[in-house]
């Protein structure tokens, strides 16, 4: 009986953390970021502003709580596999976050970054957690010294195409096609740099 009711609390508290989340990404996108206040957000989620602090401590947090859950998945499958080589791990956390992200969710986050460039920015800088959970995995690929000049290049380029991918995957899904294509693209990116 008491896991009944455990399981209901966690799920009864996920559709109020998920009500304030949608609320917060609808309300950033029609009013910007600035424009609209955690009274707003609780009024829209239907409930009271202390509930949406208890969530999410400020509005920075609900806008890029989106981001952070990526960066802890991220984090997580390097953590589960450190067996698999950087790629595979990309690719395995892609495929995941495919089957798993609600594409509403993931309309509300692009259409909230086409809004607000900055807001992007910012939930970029708080991915880095999530990189640096795989850069060992991706110096062994790449086959580079830690030293080696040209490392923050490459990290940066790997990087950034894996971002860019992120977004054009929340606006409009990731077909097992294009998905294929783009992880034939990334490892062109390690292998080119690994074979210099």
């Amino acid at each position: 009986m008491a896991e009944a009711v455990t399981s209901l609390r966690e799920r009864s508290k996920a559709k109020r953390r998920a009500a304030i989340q949608r609320a917060a990404l609808r309300l950033f996108t029609e009013r910007g970021y600035e424009g609209a206040t955690i009274a707003d957000i609780a009024e829209a989620a239907e409930v009271a502003p202390r509930t949406v602090r208890m969530y999410f401590p400020n509005k920075i947090d609900i806008a890029t709580s989106a981001a952070d859950d990526i960066a802890t998945h991220v984090t997580a499958v390097f953590k589960a596999h450190p067996d698999l080589s950087f790629s595979e791990a990309i690719d395995r956390w892609m495929l995941a976050e495919a089957d798993t992200t609600d594409p509403e969710l993931a309309q509300l986050v692009a259409a909230m970054y086409d809004a607000n460039p900055t807001l992007q920015a910012v939930s970029g800088t708080h991915s880095a957690a999530a990189s640096q959970s795989g850069e060992p995995a991706l110096l062994a690929e790449l086959g580079l010294a830690p030293d080696d000049p040209l490392l923050p290049v490459v990290t940066a380029a790997i990087s950034s195409a894996i971002g860019e991918y992120v977004t054009t995957a929340l606006k409009n899904g990731v077909p097992h096609e294009p998905h294929q294509r783009f992880m034939r693209y990334l490892r062109r990116m390690i292998s080119a740099a690994r074979d210099g």
